[in-house]
């Protein structure tokens, strides 16, 4: 299995002769993908234009229910899964607890996105999407590789992303969801920065479990 970091939320993977795209928004994108996981509709993990490049014909894209109609793919609501022979897709709750514009107004209310847990070669991938630390994550189960958003505001921190980590135990972690993104929210431009420090985040883990710290582009075979 290789996992390629892109950048932001946006991954590459190659498993079971598959290649899986997460969030499509950040990097370069030179090949067409046969599963296509988008977690939600915000502009930096959706993107129409990038879309377009990488499917093909027969490109499986699920995304959550929300989203479903502005990407053309399937929606699956927290629980449902989708296979693509030999891959099979659960989604997975994500959303925010206390982060919000206002009290009442989370960034991510239950049911707007999802996260993904990917099986393949024996393996569990587990892409937490945009997310706090919320109660159905102490029911995930062990977990091969974590995808993990460390860079607050918008979803959970270092601090809360360490205890996260902590619950679950997965083999390995690679930190995402931080630095610098400009986006389009509509017809509005928008510069998102997100100065979490990834070497903190892992020295927190240090003894814990290994935490992978990419750069963008970046490949690591698990």
């Amino acid at each position: 299995m290789e996992i390629t970091w892109l950048g932001w939320s946006s991954f590459k993977v190659k498993t079971s002769g598959k290649t899986i795209y997460f969030d499509p928004v950040f990097g370069n994108y030179n090949e067409s993908g046969d599963l296509v996981l988008i977690s939600h509709s915000h502009a930096d993990h959706s993107d129409i234009g990038i879309l377009s490049k990488i499917r093909k014909p027969g490109t499986v894209v699920l995304t959550s229910k929300e989203n479903q109609d502005a990407v053309n793919g399937i929606g699956l609501a927290p629980g449902e899964s989708h296979s693509l022979e030999p891959v099979k897709v659960t989604a997975q709750q994500a959303y925010n607890i206390v982060r919000g514009s206002k009290p009442g107004s989370p960034f991510h209310p239950k049911g707007f996105g999802v996260g993904w847990i990917v099986e393949s070669e024996g393996k569990r991938l587990y892409h937490l999407g945009d997310t706090e630390l919320i109660p159905e994550m102490e029911k995930i189960g062990p977990i091969d590789v974590m995808l993990v958003p460390i860079g607050g505001f918008y979803l959970m921190d270092i601090d809360e992303a360490v205890k996260t980590v902590k619950m679950i135990r997965p083999r390995q972690v690679i930190p995402m969801h931080f630095g610098v993104i400009d986006v389009v929210f509509g017809t509005e431009p928008a510069h998102i920065e997100l100065k979490a420090d990834p070497q903190e985040f892992a020295d927190k883990l240090k003894g814990i479990t290994d935490v992978r710290i990419l750069d963008h582009g970046e490949t690591i075979t698990i």
